[in-house]
């Protein structure tokens, strides 16, 4: 929905505040960055390196050659746009973690720690000991549901896909999931859609009884993908939620903690339900700690 631009002189410091722009303003990442660098007055001969994040649901194309046309001396080095997230935490301030859950307070990075965020897509990566980032095909896996409701709202979902592909977690968890199972539970109960975007539902729908019914069903599923991350990754270290639609929610005080920890918290084997249990869990407030990912990824490319 939103590209972010920032510069550094440096590789480590940002040079001014990162800037954010929404993508559907341009038709092309060189469109973008004329756009960004327009203002800033810099000569094109002065930017060496180009680092981008780039998630596979962005269409624009990425070429050496024709970001060369503009910046003539740059190199573009282009990083999974969650791995740069995760990255990104590796060296996150704690002021701009909020803990939100789990029985210690702080991350064990002696332990494999787990990044999931919800926004267009639904994204996944694992920080393992040692600062290794191990990326991920993110929500594209088949969802462990656990209830009659939860198979048939998953089977209804499956009519807003047009590729006929297997059922995924990110059919609910991302911002067309979440505006699709309200979109479900409407016509289910036969009544005209109120909101026609994701945001409208998040800014209007709070007091609307089936906008709150599906928002609860969007937290029970985040909470079971959440347990599977946890316990296929072994990632007791930390759980970080990031994204655009974890940021929304949490800014409209939307975020249904209860909903979430119950499904998290499965009545699974006792030292499974221990690991989980103690695992924190973190709101990452930096909403450009994908742009930090990229600062520590141009450090890793000079090493």
């Amino acid at each position: 929905t939103y590209v972010r631009f920032a510069l550094s002189h440096d590789g480590e410091h940002f040079l001014h505040e990162p800037q954010k722009f929404r993508i559907d303003q341009f038709s092309s990442v060189e469109e973008a960055l004329i756009s960004f660098m327009g203002p800033e007055q810099f000569d094109p001969l002065s930017i060496t390196d180009i680092l981008i994040a780039k998630s596979d649901r962005n269409h624009w194309i990425v070429e050496q050659e024709s970001i060369r046309a503009i910046f003539p001396v740059s190199k573009i080095i282009k990083v999974n746009d969650f791995a740069a997230n995760a990255l990104g935490l590796m060296n996150v301030a704690t002021h701009d973690l909020v803990h939100i859950g789990g029985v210690r307070i702080l991350p064990d990075t002696g332990l494999p720690m787990a990044v999931i965020g919800p926004g267009t897509g639904l994204g996944l990566a694992y920080i393992l000991p040692g600062k290794y980032v191990q990326r991920t095909h993110g929500g594209h896996m088949l969802p462990a549901l656990v209830t009659p409701e939860q198979i048939a709202l998953f089977d209804e979902l499956q009519s807003f896909k047009k590729d006929k592909t297997t059922p995924i977690y990110e059919d609910a968890l991302s911002g067309d999931g979440l505006l699709n199972i309200y979109k479900v539970l409407c016509r289910r109960h036969h009544l005209d859609c109120e909101y026609t975007d994701t945001h409208h539902l998040m800014d209007a729908g709070r007091n609307n009884p089936v906008a709150c019914q599906a928002l609860k069903y969007y937290h029970e599923i985040l909470g079971l993908f959440a347990h599977q991350v946890l316990a296929f990754g072994y990632s007791y270290g930390a759980l970080f939620l990031t994204g655009g639609i974890t940021d929304k929610l949490i800014g409209y005080d939307l975020f249904d903690k209860e909903t979430f920890f119950k499904s998290l918290y499965q009545q699974n084997v006792p030292i499974v339900l221990h690991d989980v249990k103690s695992t924190p869990v973190f709101w990452v407030k930096d909403e450009f700690i994908s742009l930090r990912g990229l600062l520590r990824e141009s450090i890793l490319q000079e090493s």
